[in-house]
């Protein structure tokens, strides 16, 4: 007799036929197959779950300021004005190490450049700090030229819906830090950009629900006495690696302002200001936190 065509498969064969087509059209079984052999004991310890509470944004931003940046952001404040677009950009290629807070800095001297007034008095046209501060203006004019205005100006003003997270330094500026945390976070990174941009806060104080200025047991309470303090925080950033010369923006533009032509931040301010900068940068250094703090 012929063998018939129509092969008849085993049991266990058709069982696995239908499995395989019911995995094809609706996905894995739910139900667990224990596999045949000894089950295989995992080596690598299973990482600890992260703690359920989220720090506060200014917090992480705290955190995250306090790692120093391996690109030189003080030295693009530095760099030639007629360069300021790729100055910018490297900044901006920075972010997260602060990058966005120098790039603001650097397209606000657009903004300075175009309100900058003309002088109340005729210029010494023979005072060699004048004549390079001319050419500094016509150098930051070239910088400004490679942007349109609507470019520096989107650079110089924070919109409400931008981010500020991935930028650690923009963000701790603009962080509703208490004075603990905030100095915690300064001490942690004295950015140079980033104490000029605090400036007073660094120092003021709530004492008997009034704001002062406050360091090292004094409050800077008269006329003389703020002048004196903000004056100081004025230069503080110079400690800290701030081109403070003749290559600052406020050193150059105030003599062409007709404010004085000087070499240097320090040169604008008087001696008591210069011996209390030095007195809070080595508190920062030193992390002498209760030095900022009055007593309670």
């Amino acid at each position: 007799m012929a063998a018939s065509g129509l092969v008849i498969a085993p049991p266990a064969a058709l069982a696995l036929g239908l499995a395989l087509l019911a995995w094809a059209w609706w996905g894995q079984p739910l139900i667990h197959v224990e596999p045949a052999g000894p089950a295989v004991v995992a080596t690598t310890p299973t990482p600890a779950l992260p703690a359920i509470e989220t720090p506060r944004p200014a917090r992480q931003a705290a955190a995250a300021a306090s790692t120093p940046s391996p690109v030189d952001l003080p030295g693009l404040l530095a760099a030639p004005e007629s360069a300021l677009r790729a100055s910018v950009h490297a900044a901006l290629a920075a972010r997260a190490d602060g990058g966005r807070l120098y790039a603001r800095a650097l397209a606000r001297r657009c903004a300075l450049l175009a309100g900058l007034p003309a002088p109340e008095q005729p210029p010494d046209v023979n005072d060699a700090r004048h004549q390079r501060a001319v050419a500094r203006q016509a150098a930051l004019a070239a910088g400004c030229g490679q942007f349109a205005n609507s470019e520096w100006l989107a650079l110089v003003n924070i919109a409400p819906d931008e981010p500020t997270s991935g930028d650690p330094l923009l963000a701790l500026q603009q962080s509703d830090l208490d004075d603990t945390a905030l100095l915690q976070a300064v001490m942690a990174r004295p950015d140079p950009l980033l104490l000029d941009e605090l400036g007073k806060r660094l120092l003021l104080r709530r004492i008997s629900g009034e704001p002062t200025l406050y360091f090292d047991g004094q409050r800077f309470d008269t006329e003389t006495d703020r002048a004196t303090a903000s004056a100081a925080l004025r230069l503080l950033p110079c400690h800290f690696g701030l081109a403070c010369d003749e290559r600052d923006p406020d050193v150059w533009l105030a003599c062409l302002r007709g404010d004085g032509c000087t070499s240097s931040r320090f040169e604008q301010e008087a001696v008591a200001a210069h011996a209390l900068a030095v007195r809070v940068a080595e508190a920062l250094r030193a992390r002498e936190l209760a030095r900022f703090m009055p007593p309670s």
